[in-house]
Parts: structure tokens; sequence; C-alpha cells
């Protein structure tokens, strides 16, 4: 943003931008900051400037003069500049609350003029001329024109122009909706005072002498005709009335958005034919119908304003004011909101209690740009009052935060938040008028940052209410307070409730003396539990002790209790919690004697709820799915035999296994064994079991090896097995090893007692025994041995199917090495599988 430089007074008091906020001819308006931040000077300014050099070169452009040095030229430039000086000097002079405030007089330069005003927003001419379509126009197209909004400024208009007739008999002349201006407060404020004339002394009229028009001077050195009344233009004469005429054409435009009753063009004889159709149109239609967009209220004014005999009209422009038009109750309290400030606290507190019912019925922007304003400065002047007026405080503050909770929050930071968080205001509206802000509470919220909130506003209140307060309205305080438990709750997090507001409402609790108070933070708890703000540990720690150690049984907390106690098995899950701590208080409150037997019925009902619900947990924490109620009811068994097999499993080793093929054994016919001989008898074979050696388990094979009687040898070579079986007579004196299941030391049991009988197996019982092939689940062959030493590839005869695995060698000790020894000299030995 770029700002004018000048050693000027006003360019050195005030900054403003290089660009005009919006024209009102033949000024440029900018919105200007004072440099200075004293309290008593206002925020922002409208700063008027006109170019000098642009004047004098349109003049020069149009051929209106033809040098700035011919002595001619320069009084027709002086004459415009005259006007101008006029206008801003007669503001000097009319002080009115109706007409535009000066704030710095004229200043002439060079090359500009300046002055400095109250911040205006922009013209009529801007807002209300529908006629236009320039980008002012569209900047002004949101502005309130409630028809509330426009009575209004009529009205102060009508007291504006009260004001110039009466005070200083002097006639305005330029009514017209480029001289009229709005403030930042929607008032309306008079202005153009460049053509003002003054009556003569003791005398209402005067001969007016109208100028030569020239069409090529700029607008504003002359009068407009179009806002002009008849006897001013055709009769010369001067009075008061003539700006009846032109308020009612004001009028007027403001409902239509342009004036359709004269288009003159500046031209006197135009003017003349304008009005004559004018005057037919109202002895053919009468007034109500050529004013057919005006309120029915006000159509019966306009003959009062705009008769063309002028002692028809209004004797006193206040006579308008008495119209049905003005009546309206709004209207009423518009003009007694001017006067607030200065009234006594009496009708204060009677206006604001009234206020607060007409309020919805003011538009938004009237109520921000009007009534805020007014009541902040009295919000200020309350606070500073020695004997402080409570009643009309809480009222005030009550309606600036219904009023400031439709700003948008940067707004309200700007305009309301400094108030009441003034370091006078604020200690008094906090002790004075704590319920106005408690049910005001949203608002706050939704208008402030969080942590401004909650710094400046809510903390400090649930201090002094649940904490420091010890006043007469305590109750109802906390009562209120205790109701915005909700909102409160949005405000802080998990941690601020748990160590802040628990403890705080907890206090208040065990503390208070109040029946009322102590129902009301049971509804809190509650709250704290449905909406999760605490959790279970908090709960069974810090809420349920205090029930524990409360001694009132008066019904109404118990019932309050009850509520309570009926959604806790939604946050404790627990079962212990539940027995330990809840069933307790159930049963204890439900024996109170003060309970009616309907209310110990509802005890009861929820203490078997409570039960029941917790032996369903503990079954189901016992892993027992069978539901008790099922069980009482017979149930069970239809619930277990309709339960769905579950699909067996299929093992993919043991499928896989099975698939495999293997080869029948099938029988074969044995040969006849040849006779043998005496030579190959081999001798007599004795077995002893105290010769097995010791280490005759392996990890993979487990080899017996049994000394006999003569060259023959059994040799026992099964699959591993650590846990060998006893060994099984098949016949007297014979002897067979099994696969073993007991253990090794049964093994060595059953070897001493061999020892002792000295079982001896000779060949002839051997074959005999063999004949057979089978013995004890045993198979033997006359095949030869296989040596554990034989190496893999060597012919086997045994059955398809069968195979004997092999062993690592193994270092023999001295026993182990005499029976390999053995084995190895012996090749017709037989084979035990």
């Amino acid at each position: 943003m770029m700002f004018w430089s000048s050693k000027s007074g006003i360019s050195s008091k005030y900054t403003f931008s290089s660009s005009p906020t919006f024209t009102a001819d033949p000024w440029s308006v900018y919105t200007g900051r004072p440099k200075s931040t004293s309290s008593s000077s206002p925020s922002k300014v409208s700063i008027f400037s006109f170019d000098k050099k642009f004047f004098e070169n349109y003049l020069l452009k149009y051929g209106i003069i033809k040098s700035k040095s011919s002595s001619q030229d320069k009084n027709l430039i002086q004459e415009g500049y005259e006007v101008l000086r006029k206008q801003v000097n007669n503001l000097a002079k009319l002080k009115h609350p109706n007409i535009l405030t000066l704030i710095e007089p004229l200043e002439e330069h060079s090359k500009s003029f300046l002055f400095v005003t109250e911040f205006v927003t922009g013209s009529l001419d801007i807002i209300f001329n529908t006629s236009q379509d320039n980008e002012e126009q569209n900047f002004f197209k949101d502005y309130n024109k409630d028809q509330i909004v426009i009575q209004r400024g009529i009205l102060q208009l009508v007291n504006g122009l009260d004001f110039i007739h009466s005070t200083t008999n002097s006639v305005h002349l330029n009514i017209q909706p480029k001289s009229i201006f709005v403030n930042e407060n929607s008032d309306w404020k008079l202005s153009g005072l460049g053509h003002l004339m003054k009556l003569p002394q003791g005398s209402n009229t005067d001969e007016y002498s109208l100028p030569m028009y020239d069409p090529r001077i700029p607008s504003f050195m002359q009068l407009n005709f179009d806002y002009s009344a008849p006897e001013l233009m055709l009769d010369h004469t001067l009075t008061c009335k003539n700006d009846y005429f032109s308020l009612a054409l004001l009028i007027n435009f403001l409902y239509c958005g342009e004036n359709i009753i004269l288009r003159s063009e500046n031209s006197v004889s135009q003017y003349k034919d304008e009005y004559s159709n004018f005057e037919r149109k109202i002895s053919t239609l009468s007034w109500d119908k050529v004013f057919i967009k005006l309120p029915v209220k006000l159509r019966h004014c306009m003959p009062s304003l705009m008769n063309r005999d002028i002692y028809s009209r209004y004797n006193n422009i206040t006579d308008f004011l008495e119209s049905e038009f003005f009546q309206d109750p709004l209207i009423k309290t518009l003009n007694f909101l001017d006067e607030l400030p200065t009234k006594g606290n009496d009708e204060r507190l009677v206006f604001l209690d009234g206020l607060v019912e007409l309020l919805p019925d003011f538009p938004t922007t009237l109520l921000q740009k009007k009534f805020l304003p007014i009541l902040l400065d009295l919000l200020n002047q309350l606070c500073t009052e020695k004997n402080l007026d409570l009643r009309c405080i809480s009222r005030n503050v009550e309606l600036v935060l219904k009023i400031g909770s439709s700003l948008s929050q940067l707004s309200f930071h700007e305009k309301v938040y400094p108030v009441l968080t003034h370091k006078i205001n604020f200690p008094i509206l906090l002790k004075k008028s704590t319920l106005s802000l408690i049910e005001n509470l949203k608002i706050l919220k939704d208008s402030l940052k969080l942590n401004e909130f909650l710094d400046i506003f809510l903390k400090p209140i649930l201090n002094f209410v649940l904490k420091e307060n010890d006043s007469d309205s305590t109750v109802i305080r906390q009562e209120k307070l205790l109701a915005q438990l909700s909102l409160i709750l949005e405000c802080f997090d998990f941690p601020t409730v748990k160590n802040y507001l628990l403890p705080l409402i907890s206090t208040l609790f065990t503390k208070t003396t109040s029946l009322t108070i102590k129902i009301n933070v049971v509804s809190c708890f509650k709250i704290f539990i449905e909406q999760k703000a605490v959790d279970s540990y908090i709960c069974c720690d810090e809420i349920l002790p205090l029930f524990k150690s409360m001694k009132t049984r008066d019904p109404r907390i118990l019932m309050a209790s009850l509520q309570l106690f009926e959604v806790l098995p939604g946050l404790i899950k627990d079962e212990v919690g539940l027995v330990e701590q809840v069933l307790p208080l159930l049963w204890s409150y439900s024996m109170s004697s003060t309970l009616k037997v309907e209310q110990y019925i509802q005890y009861s009902n929820v203490i078997e709820k409570l039960s029941e619900d917790v032996k369903q947990r503990h079954l189901k924490k016992l892993g027992n799915s069978t539901d008790l109620k099922d069980l009482k009811q017979g149930n069970a068994f239809n619930k277990i035999i309709d339960t769905p097999i579950a699909p067996v499993r299929t093992d993919m080793e043991t499928q896989t296994a099975k698939n495999i093929k293997v080869p029948a054994i099938h029988p074969t016919k044995k040969t006849a064994t040849p006779p043998l001989s005496a030579s190959s008898i081999p001798p007599k074979m004795e077995y002893s079991s105290t010769e097995i050696p010791k280490r005759a388990y392996s990890q993979q094979q487990r080899t017996v090896n049994t000394n006999l009687q003569g060259k023959d040898r059994v040799t026992w070579n099964p699959p591993l097995n650590l846990n060998p079986a006893p060994i099984s007579p098949v016949s007297n004196n014979t002897h067979i090893l099994t696969p073993a299941r007991s253990s090794y030391a049964t093994l060595q049991q059953q070897q001493q007692q061999q020892q002792q009988q000295q079982p001896m197996v000779t060949s002839t019982n051997l074959q005999n025994s063999t004949t057979k092939n089978e013995l004890s689940g045993l198979a033997f062959t006359s095949q030869p041995s296989i040596s554990p030493l034989q190496p893999m590839g060597t012919s086997s005869k045994f059955p398809p199917g069968f195979s004997i695995p092999l062993q690592p060698n193994r270092k023999p000790d001295n026993a182990m090495a005499n029976l390999n020894s053995f084995n190895t000299r012996n090749d017709n030995s037989a084979s035990l599988i």
C-alpha cells in the first residue's frame, strides 16, 4: 500500500492510501488512520481531496477558460474554489449529530484541497442508485436497505434539516444523493453545504437569483435542477420549504433507485416541461399511484412535502416526524438509543430490558453498526461509575454478546474483545455479571481463539464460580455453569480434564451443602462417563470413592446416583471393579429407608442386570462357552448337537504314505533240505545272556550277538529301539529275542535270570523251531547272516519290502571285539530278523 507524504498538517498526522475508497463529486474520499495512538483520536477517518490541476485542465480542455492567467478565467476558477471553501467552512460552523462531522479544517495547497471528517463508508448515490453499474456500486451492493434502515435515515435527515432551518435560518438547497453520507454506524449525515443560503433575519422567504447555467461547467458549481423545488426554479422564491420538496424527491429515489419524477438535464425550459408532466400525473392518477413503490404510510406524507403551493406543505419539517410513518416501535427505539448515554440508570435498565425482546426485529447490519458501538461505550461508562448498577451491566453484557455473535471472529476480536477484557472492566464483569458470561459461553467460544477463550474467560469463570464464590447467588451460578459441562468438555483435552476440571468438580461435591448442586455434580459425572472424558481407572479411583463417603440418603440424590451406576458397565469392563465397588454401593443405597417401593424396585432391577452381566463376563473369561441362560432353559443339549462338525484335517504326509505302492509278499514253497552229514552238523550251541555286550544299543541299529557252543551262532539285527523287550521262551531250552518295549534295566534283569537257567540252543532244536518260519512275531531264516560290515550292494535274500539299515563301524570294546572276531570266522551262521 502506498501512502502520500507531504509537509502539510493533515499528511503529517494521518496516513492514507494512494487510491480513493469512493468518489463524491467533486471530492475523492480516502480512508485514513491517525498516526498518534491517543485514546481520544478515532481509529479511522475519511480524507477528502480535490485535485486543482485536474479541475483547471478540465476547464481548458472543454474551452470553458482560455488560459489560467486571464482575470476572467481566474474569476471562474476561484468561483469554483469558493464553492468548495464554503462547503467545508459550513461544516465547521454547523455541529449536529446528523451533519457530517469535520475533524480537520480545509487545507489549501498549490495542487489540492484537503480536509478530514469522521469515517464514512459511502454516499447514498453509490449505495442506492440501481441505474449505475460501476465498481463503487458493486462494492456497496450488500448494504442493508431494509425498511427500518431507510426510515431511520430519513428521520436523521429531517433532524439535520430542522437544525439548519431553525438554528441558522438557512436553506440547504443541495438535498440530493451525492450530498448525503453514511458512516460506519449506519448513521446518515448531511453534507454538500456549498450552496447553503441564509434567509434574511425575521423573514421566512427571500428572492433567489438563479445563475446562468452552462452545461460545460462542473456540476458541483451549480444547483442540481432534478432535486430542486418548482418555486425556486420557476418563481425564484427562496424558502426553507424548498428543502421539503427536495427531501420528497430524495425519498422517491431511495425506494425506486433513481429519480423518475424530474429529468431536466439542468435546463430551465426542460424542467418546466417535466414538472408539468408530473402535475398531470398527479391530477389523473392521484398521489398514491404515482408513488406506488413507497410504503403506504409514507405515501400520505408526499402531498404535504411536494404541494405546488408552499403554504399547503408542512409548516415545519418536524411535523413530518409526527406522521404515522415514524411511529414504528423500532424507530422509537433507535431514537432513544441515540440518547441512551445521557439517560439515568433506571431509564437505561427499562430500555435494555425491552431491547432484548426487540433485538431479533432489527437487521443484523444495523445491530452491528449502530447498536453495538453505543452499547460498548455504555459498558465502559457503567464500569467506571462509582455506584455500579449491576443490573444494567449484566443486561448490557448480554446484549453485547448476542449482537457480537453475528460478527466474524476478526471483527469480534477488534470491537468487542478489548472492551470485555479491559483491566478495569473484566474484574467487574467476572464478579457482577457472571451469569451473563456463563449463559453466553458458546458465543465467546465461537468468537475467540481457543487459547484466548480458555485462559481469559473459561478458567477464571470456573475458578471463581466453583471454588472462590461465596455470595448469595452461588447456587444459581454453579447450577448454570454445571449445565454448560458438555460445552466445557469440548474445550479441554484429557489431561486437563483429569488434572484440573475433575478435581475442581469433585471438591465442589464434597464441600457443597446444597443438595441441588450435589445432584447436578452427579449428573456431571454421568456426562463424564457417557462422553468418555474419563477412563475406568479414574472412575474407580476418583469418582466412586466420593459416593462411598457420601452421607446423605435423600431419595433425589440416590436416584440420580442410580442413573450414574447404570452407565458404569459401559466404561468399567473389569468384573472385579464392578463386584468390589459398584455392586456394594448399589446394595448399600438400595437398602436405604428413604426410598419408596418403586425406587427400591428400580435399584433391584439394576442390581440383577449388573449381576447377570458380571456372571456372563466371568463365564466368558473362564472359557465356558455354554450360556448360563441356555442351561436354565434346557437348551444346552440342542445347542451342542446343533453345533456343526468341524472338518477333519488331512495329514499330507499320511496321505502320501498311503499312496506308496509296495509289492505284496507271496508265500513260496520250500524245497526239501538235503540231509546233513555228520561232519556238517554243527556242534551244540549254548546261549548265555551274560555274554551280551553292554553297548549293544546304537543310534540306528542294535546288534545282539549270542555265543553258541560250536561254530554255529545266532545273530539278531533289529531296527533301532532303545527299549528292548524281554526274551520269551519258545520251547524247552530255547529262547527267542523279540523287539523290546521295556527299559534297559528290565533286559538286564532278564539276563540274570537266563544266566541262572543256562538255556542251551541246539542246531536240531533250531531247525525244528524254524520250520514254521515265524516265532512270536520274529521270522527266522537259514540264510547266511549279513554282517554289519557288509558293504552296500551285496545281494540279500530278504523278502520284498524288507531291508536292514546299515550302521557305521564303531570301535568295539573287548567283549564286542571277541564277538566280531567270532562272527567273522563262522560263515554259516543263522540270522534272526
